[in-house]
């Protein structure tokens, strides 16, 4: 939006997006958030942005079709500096529509440009047309237009029209019209009427009509009107005018409407109205509302009721008016009830007549829906007073005959009765006030319905009611049932419940025809109860079984065993006899128990929980010998409060499953130890990996915050790959504990790089050593060779984990100390001892004996206070085992412990040759050094490495000595070349101590500060102190060499590097499958950096169909994923191998698997795979194996 537009330009513009470009996005770029927008019909508006975009993609959508533009007059008005009034003139016009309005737009500078704030359009009057918005108008015009034309030449009947004014002035009329009424054409007709439509109606109809027509326009478009037209010669016919308010071209509103010539319908209409009268009886015609308002009637229905139709119409024209009121709700009832299966009904009840009589009438209706949506009854009655007097006097003495019938079973029965099925209604009953359940006179569905709820299971009840449906009974009788039969536990009026069995039969009565229904009920309570118990009772093992009435506080027995001793006596008060045998036959606390647990409330209480309930209480028998009884109390009904107590002997039961629970609960608590052996194993396994994770994880915070130092960061990166290497290596080793223990634990022979080696141990151990406050010395041997052959992971893993724990035992202020020596050597080996000691907390003499045991620790108060597996000793034990060597242990409680580690390692052939070894041009003998450390080991063993260099070398034990010392020589005019001062010495540390000794000697003397820490904190303290360079601890001869060398300021000696093979895949293609999107990521960058192509594959399936459909030669190798989703590696490695491909067998295939087992490595060869790399990948290792099998160096 250009900013140098003005009001009206940017109007202009949103008018040319909406009208002619049709582009929603551009007009809406001219709209504010709080717009208002009024159109020219009612409704049309919106309010907001969201309202105006949906307004103009239906504008768009219902008028795809551009308009063409003519914007007139546009008049500006200033409001404010960035408020503006402006008005056009909008003429808009297509291939279809014209369209011309006056547009009133208010717009405000916003950001960049003018927008609408709120705009509306007004049609001129002559223009108006009416509450639509403008493109629909349009179109329902064009509509229109085109349904008058094909309505003029198809429908029946003609067609005229007038305008919606006084008296209708002629507006249309068409050619079939004009031949109905018989002018010859349109300008006759015109001058016949005088100009209008109303003049060619009846005048008694004038009024009529035109009140009839603006009633129904004033709520709809639409109207229906029936009245009669003039024709030619002065007769009349009737016609049916149907007609709709339409806008015509002038835009004056109009009406235009089809007439169709109803004559014959009306003169058929009067003569069954003729008919109507004369039928015999009432007929008419009423609404079906609250009133059944009759509409039209026969004379018969005024004659019946004796009322001039005057005086029915005084009465509001209501047959509610005449209808018995007794009879007024059923009648309704049941015509509601008739209506859901049809619209035909039929009814017999009352009327009142005029002399105030009462008849009865039987009469028929049906129920129509007219056009207008009305609902009308047609109905027929006739008199039937005299057949009811007549079904009264049969009824009265019907009655006399229940009589008999009520005497006949009233010996056997509490409860009788009869219902007219036929009929609907109960038509007899004989029953007790608390057990009734209906009246005579209910109707047939409410009696059956008082029935059913008085059963208490509401499932009997259901039965009861769809089995006794009244259309259901009288099928059945048609069909030949007659016999019902029902027993059930029912509710009386009191509350209180009774088993009932009640009987019904049905019979017709040869008088009436009806189907009458008789029944009667007897109270069957007792038998229902005897039965239940029997049933329950049959399923128990007892000796005896009472049955106790709490309502009445009685009991009986029903069974006892022939051997057993009954429960109580038969006589007397439940609770009275319960505690005269709880004295003679239990002891205390067994008689307590029994009389709590058959108290009243108790047993009450307990049985509202649950259905049963059982106890155990130990009681003589008759030979005075304590037995065990088992009590079970139920309910036999409980809302006849009616329970069963039945005991059985389960002596023998109770000990034998004694001795199983002693039984089980040895096994238990073996199970508990293992399992807790387990758990202890796992959860301290997860704390001994955290380790080399504190090395990687601190690495990783120094390298990120020593970036731009190379050097620095290397390192950080080299003890980040060694600290990862022994965590994959210690994962191997806990999973391979099952090899240990078979004994297949293999050993590697490789070069293992010494200084390499006790670096990465420290770089673990250092800083570990530090978080706790350890302190942590490493003291080497300076006659240890620079390689030897050997395991140097499984070396790693048993320093670390005996380190580890010596740092985890020690205090706070406490030392650790780590010395590496070389005790013999012969040609081929040598015998490394390795020895830790600490001033932990030691053990005791009585656990040493076990340390090696698995996850053996000297107390659980030690695991949950130091935590760790208990299993690292156990595997350093074995690894040292298959070393040759030997691992021994010294300890004081409360002082201190002692490893000593002796392995046997291999003489590296260049060890032996010594032929690639450089020799060094560098003469030190004229040197003379002084060491500064407050550990004498420390510097005993700096002194033997500067004495095996050529190297004069003293030492002192702390920073004053060496201040005095350096001092003492300087006042004889003599000093040190070299000065290593160890970092952390008490009372004064090494930073001070170099202060000090440069403000004596000047710059003439080389300082180093050596540090088994991190040095980059204190390197520019160090500095300004004076030191030259900073040095990591331990002391290596070579590191000596290189830092004596840059001291010397000559050129510093060049590391040997193992040659690294620069490997170039370039042209060569792998299949790589794996599933795991960051495997294959990690994978596709390495292989990619060596210049393969590379093609993946997201299970085994896939990339079987791959390879299948791939030109021999394509692909060069296969990395296969053992474990993937489809279709595995091992599968996919099979199926390959039997492809018809040429290259199919010959293809190397590698496996990369987390499965690091024997047997896991085995299954991928008989998969017929080449080679196995274990995850995670080790990159040089892949790339060798990739290398080999390419391009056929050696075997893998």
């Amino acid at each position: 939006m250009n900013i140098q537009m003005t009001a009206g330009e940017a109007l202009q513009a949103f008018c040319r997006a909406w009208f002619v470009e049709r582009d929603v996005e551009a007009a809406m770029a001219f709209i504010r958030e709080d717009v208002d927008f009024v159109g020219t019909g009612i409704g049309e508006s919106a309010r907001g942005r969201d309202e105006m975009l949906s307004y103009l993609r239906q504008d768009m959508l219902e008028i795809p079709e551009p308009f063409t533009l003519l914007l007139t007059e546009i008049n500006e008005q200033v409001i404010a500096e960035h408020v503006r009034n402006l008005s056009a003139e909008v003429t808009l016009k297509n291939s279809v529509y014209t369209w011309h309005v006056r547009g009133f737009f208010t717009m405000v500078m916003e950001g960049e440009g003018w927008k609408l704030q709120s705009f509306h359009f007004a049609e001129p009057a002559g223009s108006q047309r009416g509450t639509e918005h403008y493109p629909k108008t349009l179109v329902m015009e064009n509509t229109i237009r085109q349904r008058q034309e094909l309505l003029n030449e198809s429908l029946p009947g003609g067609m005229m029209g007038g305008y919606i004014e006084e008296n209708f002035p002629f507006y249309f009329v068409n050619r079939r019209m004009l031949n109905y009424l018989g002018y010859a054409d349109e300008a006759e007709f015109v001058a016949d009427i005088e100009g209008c439509v109303s003049n060619c109606m009846h005048p008694e109809d004038r009024d009529m009509v035109e009140r009839a027509v603006m009633e129904q326009l004033a709520e709809d478009v639409e109207y229906v009107v029936e009245y009669r037209m003039k024709k030619k010669d002065g007769s009349y016919i009737w016609v049916h005018d149907m007609g709709r308010r339409v806008m015509a071209e002038d835009g004056r509103p109009a009406i235009i409407s089809v007439c169709m010539d109803i004559t014959a319908q009306k003169r058929a209409q009067a003569e069954v109205l003729n008919l109507y009268n004369n039928i015999p009886g009432a007929v008419f015609r009423c609404r079906f509302d609250a009133d059944f308002s009759v509409i039209d009637a026969n004379d018969g229905l005024f004659e019946f009721l004796g009322f001039s139709r005057e005086e029915f119409a005084a009465m509001g024209n209501r047959m509610s008016a005449v209808i018995y009121p007794e009879d007024f709700d059923i009648m309704a009832d049941k015509l509601r009830e008739q209506l859901k299966t049809g619209n035909t009904i039929h009814n017999e009840n009352r009327l009142i007549c005029r002399d105030g009589s009462v008849k009865w009438i039987s009469i028929k209706a049906q129920l129509f829906t007219e056009e207008d949506g009305e609902q009308y009854f047609y109905c027929v009655f006739v008199d039937i007073t005299d057949e009811k007097q007549l079904q009264q006097r049969v009824l009265n003495l019907y009655e006399k005959e229940l009589s008999y019938f009520a005497e006949v079973f009233s010996a056997e029965g509490s409860i009788q009765g009869s219902l007219n099925v036929t009929q609907g209604r109960l038509e007899t009953y004989v029953s007790t006030s608390e057990m009734a359940v209906a009246h005579i006179g209910d109707s047939y569905e409410d009696t059956i319905l008082s029935l059913e709820r008085s059963a208490m299971d509401p499932e009997m009840g259901k039965r009861i009611g769809s089995t006794l449906e009244r259309e259901k009974v009288l099928a059945d009788y048609a069909n030949g049932k007659t016999d019902y039969h029902f027993e059930f536990l029912r509710r009386s009026n009191t509350g209180s419940s009774f088993w009932e069995s009640t009987k019904l039969r049905s019979f017709r009565n040869p008088e009436s025809g009806d189907v009458l229904l008789f029944f009667y009920t007897i109270d069957i309570t007792e038998q229902k109860l005897q039965e239940q118990l029997l049933k329950r009772i049959a399923k128990l093992d007892y000796d005896s079984i009472t049955e106790v009435d709490v309502l009445q506080g009685t009991h009986r027995p029903v069974s006892i065993d022939g051997g057993g001793r009954n429960i109580l006596p038969a006589e007397g008060g439940f609770q009275e006899e319960l505690h005269r045998f709880a004295d003679a036959y239990m002891n205390e606390p067994a008689k307590t128990e029994y009389l709590n647990q058959l108290d009243f409330s108790n047993m009450e209480r307990q049985l509202k929980e649950k259905d049963s309930y059982t106890f155990l209480v130990e009681m003589k028998d008759e030979k005075g010998e304590l037995r065990i009884k088992r009590f079970e109390v139920f309910y036999i009904s409980q809302e006849l409060k009616r329970i069963c107590i039945a005991r059985t002997d389960v002596t023998d039961v109770v000990r034998q499953e004694q001795r199983q629970k002693e039984e089980l609960a040895a096994a238990l608590v073996a199970a508990e130890q293992a399992n807790a052996a387990k758990s202890d194993f796992l959860s301290r396994m997860s704390h001994e990996i955290r380790t080399p994770m504190n090395a990687i994880i601190g690495m990783s915070t120094i390298a990120a915050q020593s970036i731009g130092d190379d050097e620095q960061v290397e390192d950080c990166i080299s003890k980040i790959g060694i600290s990862s290497r022994f965590l994959l290596s210690l994962i191997n080793d806990i999973l391979d504990m099952s090899r240990i223990e078979s004994g297949k634990m293999l050993l590697k022979n490789e070069k293992i790089p010494t200084e390499e080696f006790l670096v990465g141990i420290n770089s673990i151990c250092y800083g570990q050593a530090e978080a706790k406050g350890v302190e942590y010395e490493c003291i080497v041997d300076p006659v240890l060779d620079d390689y030897y052959i050997g395991d140097a992971m499984k070396l790693q893993q048993v320093l670390i984990n005996i380190l580890n724990n010596a740092i985890k035992f020690t205090g706070e202020g406490g030392k650790v100390t780590f010395s590496a020596s070389q005790r013999r050597k012969t040609k081929n080996d040598a015998m490394l001892r390795f020895i830790v000691n600490d001033t932990g907390v030691g053990m005791g003499d009585d656990f040493i004996p076990h340390i090696f045991e698995p996850f053996s620790q000297e107390s659980t108060g030690t695991t949950s206070l130091y935590g760790g597996t208990g299993l690292g000793l156990a595997i350093s034990k074995n690894i040292v085992d298959m070393m040759d060597g030997k691992i021994t242990v010294r300890s004081i409680k409360g002082i201190g412990t002692e490893f000593i580690v002796d392995v046997k390692l291999g003489i590296t052939e260049e060890e032996k040759l010594r032929h690639n070894q450089k020799k060094h041009d560098f003469i030190f003998s004229h040197l003379k050094t002084l060491v500064v450390d407050d550990d004498v080991a420390v510097c005993e063993s700096a002194v033997m490495t500067l004495h095996e260099m050529g190297i004069s070398a003293e030492w002192v034990d702390s920073g004053r000595k060496a201040v005095e010392q350096v001092n003492t020589l300087w006042s004889q005019n003599r000093y040190y070349d070299m000065i290593l001062i160890d970092w952390k010495m008490p009372d004064m540390d090494g930073i001070e101590t170099a202060r000090r000794i440069r403000s004596i000697v000047g710059p003439e003397v080389t300082i180093i500060i050596m540090t088994a820490y991190d040095w980059i904190s204190i390197e520019h303290e160090a500095k300004l102190a004076g030191v030259n360079l900073l040095m990591s601890k331990p002391m290596f001869k070579s590191s000596l060499v290189s830092a004596f060398t840059k001291a010397l300021g000559e050129k510093e000696e060049q590391e040997e590097k193992t040659q690294v093979i620069d490997y170039d895949f370039t042209g060569k293609r792998v299949l790589l499958a794996e599933d795991n999107q960051i495997n294959t990521e990690v994978a596709v960058m390495l292989l990619e950096s060596k210049g393969f192509t590379v093609d993946t594959a997201e299970n085994g399936l896939r990339a079987m169909e791959m390879f299948s459909k791939s030109p021999e030669g394509y692909y060069n190798v296969i990395l296969m994923d053992i474990r993937m989703p489809l279709m595995d590696g091992l599968t996919a490695a099979t199926n390959i191998r039997h492809l018809s491909n040429a290259d199919a067998a010959a293809i190397p295939i590698i496996a990369m698997t987390a499965n690091a087992f024997d047997d896991d490595i085995e299954k991928s060869k008989a998969a017929g795979m080449n080679a196995h790399l274990a995850k995670p990948i080790e990159p040089e290792r892949m790339f060798q194996t990739l290398y080999d099998f390419i391009f056929g160096k050696e075997d893998y």
